[in-house]
Formats: C-alpha cells, sequence, structure tokens
C-alpha cells in the first residue's frame, strides 16, 4: 500500500512539473532601434580649408554617437545576459530540488 502511495505522489508530482519542464517557445527578442547618427560626407580635396575642418568635426561627433550608441547596445546585452543566467541558475536549482525530492518519494 505504502508503494502505491509513493507512486501516486510521484504520478502527481510529475504531472504539476511536466507544464514547467515543457520547453516553452523561444521568444522573439525586441526590435532594437538603429543608430540615428549622421555620417558626414567627405567635401572633396579641393575643398576649402574650412570646411575640411568642419568635417573633421562633424566626423569626430559622428564617431562619438557611434561609441555612445554601442556603450548602450552593450549595457543592454549585458542586462539580458545577466537576466538569462538568473533564469538558468533558478531552472537548475528547481530541477535539483525536484529531482531530491523524487528520490525521497521512491525511498
Amino acid at each position: 500500500m505504502a508503494k502505491l502511495h509513493r507512486l501516486a505522489a510521484f504520478a502527481c508530482a510529475l504531472a504539476l512539473a511536466a507544464p514547467a519542464l515543457a520547453q516553452a517557445p523561444a521568444a522573439t527578442p525586441p526590435a532594437v532601434a538603429p543608430h540615428s547618427c549622421a555620417k558626414p560626407e567627405f567635401p572633396g580635396k579641393v575643398a576649402v580649408d574650412a570646411r575640411i575642418k568642419r568635417w573633421i568635426n562633424e566626423f569626430k561627433a559622428y564617431t562619438e554617437c557611434l561609441k555612445a550608441y554601442i556603450g548602450e547596445r552593450n549595457a543592454a546585452i549585458d542586462a539580458q545576459a545577466k537576466a538569462a543566467k538568473s533564469a538558468v541558475d533558478e531552472f537548475n536549482s528547481s530541477v535539483t530540488e525536484f529531482n531530491d525530492t523524487m528520490k525521497t518519494l521512491q525511498e
């Protein structure tokens, strides 16, 4: 009779855990806006010095804009990676706990 009770408990636990163990479909990643940095057009070799200097300054601003965008994207990637790692750690510890519980039911 005790064996039947354990088997029923195992079946119940498995039924309750099955939806959690089922793999959820991969979520569609959120859309990421492209950068809005405007690349200045080279004015040409025959442009006056003032125009060349302005282009150099515009190009520096453009590269700074790109660096800022890259920094923002990397920060978002880091945050997503930390959240995913946390979920994986929780999953692993929960499955271990579940397996340990199931072993005690079989004793």
